[in-house]
């Protein structure tokens, strides 16, 4: 986890459910609680005319993100808890070409 970007990200959430909802979030538990970040970053995803969805899917990025100054993620169960199989965070290049690879070889030719 990125701690001090998830934070960072964690206050702007707090402003934009405070402001649109009138209720902010406790951030040290967004961060301590995946089931909590959860249901936060759900809410967040359905507030489609605000930025509550861009926020949620940087907070994921964040969560899944190695610490600075570390080489890879530690397997605290976070990306799997957002939908990111142990393959995208350990391996994340490799997985992502191939994925890339089939897409595009799968995909109708423009001609």
């Amino acid at each position: 986890m990125h701690t001090r970007h998830c934070l960072k990200l964690a206050e702007r959430i707090h402003d934009l459910l405070e402001r649109e909802l009138g209720q902010g979030i406790e951030r040290s538990r967004l961060l301590a609680e995946p089931l909590y970040a959860r249901d936060v970053l759900l809410v967040c995803d359905a507030m489609v005319a605000t930025d509550g969805p861009l926020l949620a899917r940087a907070f994921r990025r964040a969560a899944a993100a190695p610490e600075e100054g570390k080489a890879e993620a530690s397997p605290s169960g976070w990306g799997a808890l957002f939908g990111l199989g142990a393959g995208l965070v350990k391996g994340h290049g490799q997985v992502l070409r191939q994925a890339l690879s089939s897409r595009s070889s799968s995909a109708p030719s423009a001609t």
